[in-house]
């Protein structure tokens, strides 16, 4: 069974996705007054952070190196990634912005047999550009002032 996807790379449940961690916000900017303390504005919402701790066992027939491959494959992209999680939840588009691996066991050649891995994921969210014109409806009742002239 699919846990979580990320992209390309794939994970299941029996890859033992050991934390999972999101964090959100809203930014506030602080103005300063005369008398009195100072008053907050809502700025708007943070971007949302998620970091996934993943430990891969090659016993359990994890392929560590392509795993590996993949997720740092998708960070070198820069390309946002859809994320999709447990039961086809979608979380949004994210970024990979950090990864860190401690190896924790190898075989006497230095192949990798288990692995730890912490996965830093930013939400991608587009620049949405409003385009509204102020515009003053004029009462049905009243006319215009503008003149038309037809040839």
């Amino acid at each position: 069974m699919e846990y979580l996807r990320l992209g390309d790379l794939r994970l299941t449940t029996v890859d033992s996705l050991t934390g999972f961690e999101d964090t959100a916000g809203y930014n506030y900017a602080q103005q300063d007054i005369a008398t009195g303390k100072p008053v907050l504005q809502a700025m708007g919402e943070t971007l949302s952070e998620i970091t996934l701790n993943i430990s891969l066992r090659a016993a359990l027939s994890h392929n560590i190196p392509e795993t590996l491959r993949q997720i740092d494959q998708i960070r070198r992209s820069g390309a946002p990634q859809r994320f999709v999680f447990a039961d086809g939840v979608y979380k949004g588009d994210y970024v990979i912005t950090e990864r860190g691996v401690t190896v924790t066991r190898t075989n006497a050649k230095g192949t990798i047999m288990e692995a730890d891995f912490t996965v830093t994921l930013l939400e991608y969210a587009d620049r949405v550009v409003i385009n509204n014109r102020n515009a003053e409806s004029r009462p049905a009742t009243e006319k215009s002032n503008r003149k038309t002239t037809r040839k």
